[in-house]
């Protein structure tokens, strides 16, 4: 990768339905050469997936929490089964597996506080949770999330 290839990653993190043409004229290439540069960043796996950052309160899901679970000894599920329920979370927004002493940390959206109550009660139910620690978003700084360049 070169700083071409970093300006055409910078610009679709601002605006990833901005066109070829307009792409090309913003790294000063031509329309062919910045389409192959694309297609190059995709194929190796750079670029992932295109996609829309939804803003929670407009879809009606403003509570956002980050929570803690930390998975007992006898952690009832396997990894793969244990990251498959937690996908099938429809408020689950977020999850990654951590270090220290929680396993994993879940960026929650939900619609009120009765159904995070709801899908902590299913996560110490259905995953074992041994222990959870939530906090409540208070807002996300601009320019977050961002992708590492």
């Amino acid at each position: 990768m070169d700083a071409v290839d970093r300006n055409i990653l910078a610009i679709l993190q601002e605006d990833g339905r901005i066109t070829a043409t307009e792409l090309a004229q913003r790294v000063q290439l031509g329309v062919s050469a910045t389409g192959e540069r694309l297609r190059q960043l995709q194929a190796s796996g750079v670029i992932r997936r295109f996609t829309a950052i939804v803003d929670p309160v407009e879809v009606g899901r403003p509570i956002e929490t980050l929570v803690d679970v930390r998975v007992g000894p006898s952690g009832t599920k396997p990894w793969p089964e244990f990251d498959q329920i937690i996908a099938s979370f429809p408020a689950v927004i977020d999850a990654v597996h951590t270090t220290g002493r929680f396993d994993t940390q879940l960026r929650v959206a939900t619609k009120d506080v009765a159904e995070l109550d709801e899908l902590l009660a299913r996560i110490k139910g259905e995953l074992g949770a041994e222990e959870t620690n939530t906090r409540l978003v208070l807002r996300t700084i601009d320019g977050f999330p961002r992708a590492p360049l």
